[in-house]
C-alpha cells in the first residue's frame, strides 16, 4: 500500500545509470534555479518603497512622489551594477569549484573554516527562509484577487509548501518540467507590462511625473542612512543569485559552462525585469500598500480593473503568484546540494548524501520542508518578519564570496588580476554594507536570530566533523597486529522458553560458534511455582538432545533482564569482552500494532549489551507469519 502510494506520487524509482537523464540544461535550468531571483523582483521595489514612505505626506503631489521614488530608481541602478558584480565573483567560483557548494566551497579553501562554516550556516539560514518568504509572497500576491485564499492564508501556505516538496522529490528535470511554463509565463508578464506602460506613458503623458534633480534635492527628510536602508532593502532583490554555484553537479556536461550561461541569463533577465517593476512604479507615483503589492498595482494601473484588462491583472497576479511560489523551488535544488557537499566534507550527518528514488538528495528535501514549515508557522507566514532574517543571511554570504575572490585573485594574480580584484572589492564593500544596515536596522525585529543561530551551526558542524575525525581513526585498522582467533570463547543465548523462535537462536549460535550455553531467568510469585517451572523447562529442553548446557537463573525481583545482565557481567570476569557473544532470539510480529502487545525483555536486554559496550551482540530475528 505505502510503496503503491509512494510510486504514485513520487514516480518509479530510477536506475544509478539514469543519473544523466535527472540532470538540466540552460532552458531548464531557469525554472529550478532562478525562480528564486526573479521572484525578487515582485517585493524588491516594495520593499525599497516600505523605508520612503516615512518622507511621503498623506497628501503629497504625485511630481513630489516620483521625486522621492527617484531615489529608489538611483538604487535600482547601483544593485543592477552589483548584480553585474555578483555575476562575475560567481562565474569565478563556479570555475573554480565545478563540484559545487558556492560561497561555502570558497570561504573554506579560502578563508579558512570559520568563514566556510559560517558561509554555510547563513547560506542554510537563507534557504530556509527562501521556502517560507517565497511561498508567503506567493499566497499574498493572489490574495487580493482570490478572497478565498486570502482569508485562510496559512493553510494554503501549508498545501503549497508540500506540494513544492513532492514536485522535487519526483527529481531535478520532472520538477524542471513542471515550473518552467510558470517562469516564463512570468518573465513575459513583467515584459508585457512594461510593454503596456510604456504604450500608457506615450498615450497619456500628463500622468507621467519624471523626477528632477531640484525635486529631489528638495525631499525633506532625506538623508543617507536612510537611503543606505532603503538600497539594503531592495538587495533582496539580488536573493537566490548564488544559487547556480551552489548546485553545478546537476548540469548536464559541460556543467561548468553551462552553469555560467545561466548565471549570465539570470542577472540579465533579473536586472530587466527590476528596472521595469522600479520604473514603472517612479513614474506613475505608485507607493507602497502591504494590502497591494506594486506589481498588482501596477497592472490594474496599466490594464485597468474592468473587461479584458482585468483578465490581464488577473493572469499578471497568478503569474506573480506561481512564481513566488515557484521559487521555494530554489531552495529545494540548492539547500541539498549545499548540505550534499558539507557532508562530503564531514560536517552534515551522512544521511543527506542519501539519494533518493529519483536520483535527488530526498532526505535533505524532507527535512529542509519541516524546518521550512516551522518557521512559516512562527512567524504566522509575515512577509516583512521574515525578511530581516533573510536580508542579512544571504548578504552574509555575498560577503564571504566577494572577500574570498580578493584573496584568491591576489594570492594567484593571474592576467587582468588588479582589475578584478578591485571589481571585488567594489563588491565586497556593497553587499557587507547591506548586511551591516540589514543587521543594525533588523536587529531587534528579528535578525538577532541569524547573529544566534549561526554561531551555534558552526560549532554543530565543527562537532560532526570531530565525530567523524574520531570515527575513522578509532575503525582504522592497525595491519602490524597480527589477526586474532579467540581460543577460550563462549557464546550466551538468553531463552525465555522452547518455542521456534528460541530454537532458530540457537541452531544459528551451535552451527556459527563453540562454547555455547543457554540461559534462562524464571520469576514468579511463589517457590513452588517457580520451581514446577524449571522442571517443566528442563523437561522440555531434555527433549531438544542439543547437547547446550543450560543454566537456569531465578529472579526474586521479577527483572528477567537485569538477571540476565548480571551474569554476563559473572562471565566477564572469566573471558574477554572481545571473546564473549550474546546470541539474542527475537520474533518479529506480521502488523505494526501487534508489537504494542508484547513485553520489550529482547529489547532492553539489546540496548544495555549495545552501550555497555562490552561484548558482541547478534539478534536473530523470526517472522510469525499471522
Amino acid at each position: 500500500m505505502v510503496s503503491a502510494v509512494k510510486r504514485i506520487l513520487i514516480g518509479r524509482p530510477l536506475k544509478t545509470r539514469e543519473t544523466s537523464h535527472a540532470k538540466i540544461g540552460v532552458l531548464k535550468g531557469m525554472a529550478v534555479m532562478t525562480p528564486d531571483a526573479l521572484s525578487s523582483v515582485a517585493y524588491a521595489t516594495d520593499q525599497m518603497e516600505s523605508i520612503l514612505v516615512v518622507v511621503i505626506g498623506a497628501s503629497a503631489s504625485k511630481a513630489y512622489i516620483s521625486n522621492v521614488l527617484g531615489f529608489s530608481m538611483i538604487g535600482t541602478l547601483i544593485i543592477i551594477g552589483l548584480a553585474f558584480l555578483l555575476y562575475l565573483a560567481y562565474r569565478n567560483i563556479i570555475h573554480s569549484y565545478p563540484q559545487g557548494g558556492g560561497a561555502y566551497a570558497i570561504g573554506l579553501n579560502d578563508l579558512g573554516k570559520f568563514w566556510g562554516l559560517s558561509a554555510a550556516s547563513t547560506l542554510i539560514v537563507g534557504y530556509t527562509l527562501t521556502v517560507a518568504v517565497s511561498v508567503a509572497a506567493g499566497i499574498d500576491a493572489i490574495g487580493p484577487v482570490v478572497p478565498f485564499i486570502g482569508s485562510h492564508k496559512m493553510l494554503a501556505n501549508v498545501i503549497l509548501t508540500l506540494i513544492i516538496m513532492l514536485i522535487n522529490l519526483r527529481g531535478t528535470s520532472e520538477s524542471a518540467n513542471v515550473f518552467v511554463p510558470f517562469t516564463y509565463v512570468f518573465i513575459g508578464c513583467i515584459l508585457l507590462l512594461g510593454v503596456g506602460a510604456g504604450i500608457e506613458a506615450m498615450t497619456h503623458p500628463q500622468s507621467i511625473h519624471m523626477p528632477t534633480s531640484v525635486g529631489m534635492h528638495a525631499v525633506q527628510g532625506m538623508g543617507l542612512f536612510l537611503f543606505l536602508r532603503m538600497f539594503a532593502n531592495g538587495c533582496s532583490a539580488l536573493t537566490g543569485v548564488e544559487a547556480v554555484s551552489n548546485s553545478v553537479p546537476v548540469f548536464k556536461d559541460p556543467s561548468s559552462k553551462r552553469a555560467q550561461r545561466l548565471l549570465l541569463t539570470l542577472v540579465v533577465t533579473l536586472s530587466l525585469l527590476f528596472l521595469i517593476v522600479s520604473s514603472v512604479a517612479m513614474l506613475h507615483g505608485l507607493t507602497y500598500n502591504p494590502d497591494i503589492p506594486l506589481i498588482n498595482q501596477e497592472s490594474m494601473l496599466v490594464f485597468g480593473t474592468h473587461g479584458f484588462g482585468y483578465v490581464v491583472t488577473v493572469i499578471i497576479s497568478f503569474a506573480t503568484m506561481c512564481i513566488l511560489g515557484i521559487a521555494a523551488n530554489t531552495a529545494f535544488t540548492g539547500c541539498p546540494a549545499l548540505w550534499s557537499s558539507m557532508a562530503r566534507d564531514g560536517y552534515m550527518p551522512r544521511w543527506v548524501l542519501h539519494k533518493g528514488d529519483r536520483l535527488v538528495y530526498s532526505n535533505g528535501i524532507v527535512f529542509l520542508t519541516l524546518i521550512s514549515l516551522v518557521l512559516t508557522i512562527g512567524f504566522d507566514a509575515k512577509v516583512n518578519e521574515l525578511m530581516p532574517l533573510y536580508g542579512v543571511s544571504v548578504f552574509y554570504t555575498f560577503s564571504v564570496s566577494q572577500l574570498g575572490m580578493v584573496v584568491r585573485t591576489l594570492r594567484e594574480k593571474d592576467t587582468r588580476w588588479v582589475s578584478r580584484a578591485a571589481m571585488s572589492i567594489i563588491g565586497f564593500t556593497l553587499t557587507a554594507a547591506a548586511c551591516l544596515i540589514f543587521g543594525i536596522t533588523r536587529f531587534t525585529n528579528g535578525a538577532w536570530l541569524v547573529f544566534v543561530c549561526v554561531p551555534l551551526m558552526v560549532f554543530a558542524f565543527s562537532k560532526i566533523r570531530v565525530h567523524y575525525e574520531h570515527v575513522k581513526d578509532d575503525l582504522k585498522y592497525d595491519f602490524t597486529r597480527p589477526l586474532h582467533v579467540a581460543e577460550h570463547s563462549v557464546t550466551i543465548v538468553p531463552i525465555a522458553s522452547v518455542n521456534k523462535s528460541s530454537v532458530n537462536a540457537l541452531e544459528y549460535a551451535i552451527a556459527n560458534f563453540k562454547n555455547v550455553i543457554a540461559v534462562t531467568v524464571i520469576a514468579q510469585d511463589s517457590v513452588d511455582v517457580a520451581e514446577a517451572k524449571e522442571r517443566k523447562f528442563r523437561a522440555e529442553w531434555e527433549r531438544l538432545h542439543s547437547g547446550v548446557r543450560l543454566i537456569v537463573i531465578h529472579s526474586q525481583y521479577r527483572a528477567v533482564a537485569k538477571r540476565i545482565q548480571r551474569f554476563i557481567e559473572l562471565e566477564l570476569d572469566l573471558y574477554d569482552n572481545e571473546n564473549i557473544t550474546v546470541v539474542v532470539p527475537q520474533f518479529i510480529t506480521k502488523r505494526w500494532w501487534h508489537k504494542l502487545l508484547h513485553n520489550k525483555t529482547g529489547s532492553i536486554l539489546m540496548a544495555w549489551l549495545l552501550l555497555s559496550g562490552s561484548v558482541k551482540v547478534i539478534a536473530v530475528p523470526y517472522r510469525l507469519p499471522r
